[in-house]
């Protein structure tokens, strides 16, 4: 990977192609771009069978693997309890992609970030990320995933173990020192909620900038983040979720229900919210 970014940076030399500023009239489209992803987040319609299904036969393509076996089901709950359900059978499921993919879109990443100066690309990252990160991420999917886990925990109890296992991947480390653990876990999924802010700033250099990339793999991750809500992706098997049928805003775009669900799935599963906050396992998760 580091001789492929060295031998972009080259070619970009070559052609005097570093963007080092952007004009007046491209900084008033910052606003625009944001507001673009910001309603796609929230989209609501649901996942297409066949189009997911195009995406994720083009995701293991570029992985190098064979079209897997789609589960496709309405609410993140489901998607759990369907790996669940699958009972440990790692010979059935295969390897975990998500790490895989990722590789793929850093690339992406590298091949966008290196035509772009240091300080700009600072300041991108400020004017695309904070915003929708804030939402997207820390507001909405890791208090989400976290009252998810809880309620799937206090649902099925030691069968949790078994899901953990499947869904939290364990990597092994090199130490820095004897006395530390050397293994790190990662979660096998890939959210459309939490890739929003990335999406949008690849959007903007791509589309605004012009900046040269794969084409093949930026509508593979647009596409993705346009289909669904979320996926646990395995070499034979993915499991997608639909997005949301509801998810209720206040004035302030703050997630809020006032007695309603703030977000609902087609399957019934709800969650609460008041002004941005999403409550407790106690007072939201039915």
């Amino acid at each position: 990977m580091t001789n492929c970014i060295k031998k972009w940076e080259a070619v970009q030399q070559l052609r005097g192609g570093m963007i080092n500023s952007i004009s007046q009239e491209q900084e008033t489209l910052i606003l625009e771009y944001r507001q673009k992803w910001f309603k796609i987040g929230l989209q609501i319609e649901q996942t297409d069978y066949h189009k997911i299904k195009k995406e994720i036969n083009a995701i293991h393509a570029l992985l190098g693997f064979k079209e897997p076996e789609i589960v496709l089901v309405n609410s993140p709950y489901q998607a759990l309890k369907a790996l669940m359900e699958l009972d440990g059978s790692s010979k059935r499921i295969g390897q975990p992609l998500e790490k895989l993919f990722d590789r793929k879109i850093s690339l992406l990443k590298s091949e966008i970030k290196t035509q772009l100066n240091e300080e700009l690309w600072f300041s991108l990252k400020i004017n695309f990320l904070s915003e929708l990160t804030d939402l997207f991420l820390d507001r909405l999917e890791i208090p989400f995933w976290n009252l998810l886990e809880e309620k799937l925990e206090v649902e099925f109890g030691n069968k949790w173990d078994k899901l953990s296992s499947l869904l939290w991947i364990e990597k092994q480390l090199q130490p820095q020192n004897e006395w530390e653990p050397s293994v790190e876990f990662y979660c096998n999924s890939f959210s459309s909620w939490a890739s929003i802010g990335e999406a949008c700033i690849y959007d903007f250099c791509i589309s605004v900038l012009k900046c040269e990339h794969n084409p093949e793999k930026w509508k593979t991750f647009k596409n993705l983040i346009n289909s669904c809500g979320c996926i646990l992706p395995y070499e034979n098997i993915c499991i997608i979720s639909s997005r949301p049928s509801i998810i209720r805003l206040d004035e302030q775009n703050n997630l809020h229900g006032e007695h309603l669900p703030a977000i609902q799935f087609a399957d019934g599963f709800s969650v609460y919210a008041n002004y941005g906050k999403i409550l407790g396992l106690e007072q939201t998760l039915k």
